[in-house]
């Protein structure tokens, strides 16, 4: 009998063990989880296309993470062509700029002109962004 209750003391101690080990397996699987949970939370950003100023070409709110540029949500949402340097945007969805005419893609953030490009420029929640293929004289 003596021998009976040490082989079960011994098997119970085996299963709560392993539940243990489960628990704790579970709960690290949780940590693991909590930056899936913790993800950054999704910004929008109205990226506006117009040509000379006033025909509307397209417009759409799209979404971003904190942290990232405006070309980085550009490429993610229009067809781009860059310059030599891969700095500035020089054609969107087709439409290039052409030197001959003197037409370029400009862009203003809420209205106000960025002297940077969109590879420097960093979003922010709720700006407006507005591109606009225009001459330039």
């Amino acid at each position: 009998m003596k021998k009976f209750l040490l082989t079960l003391i011994a098997a119970l101690t085996i299963a709560l063990a392993g539940c243990g080990t489960e628990g704790n397996s579970t709960n690290s699987n949780s940590a693991a989880d909590a930056p899936k949970e913790e993800q950054q939370e999704q910004l929008e950003t109205t990226i506006k296309l117009t040509k000379d100023g006033e025909e509307s070409i397209s417009e759409k709110t799209v979404e971003f993470e904190e942290g990232e540029s405006l070309m980085e949500v550009m490429e993610r949402n229009f067809e781009l062509t860059l310059d030599d340097s891969k700095e500035f945007i020089v054609g969107i969805d087709g439409l290039e700029s052409d030197t001959a005419k003197s037409y370029f893609w400009t862009y203003k953030v809420n209205e106000e002109e960025i002297m940077v490009g969109a590879k420097e420029y960093m979003l922010k929640a709720d700006d407006v962004v507005h591109f606009d293929y225009a001459k330039w004289e």
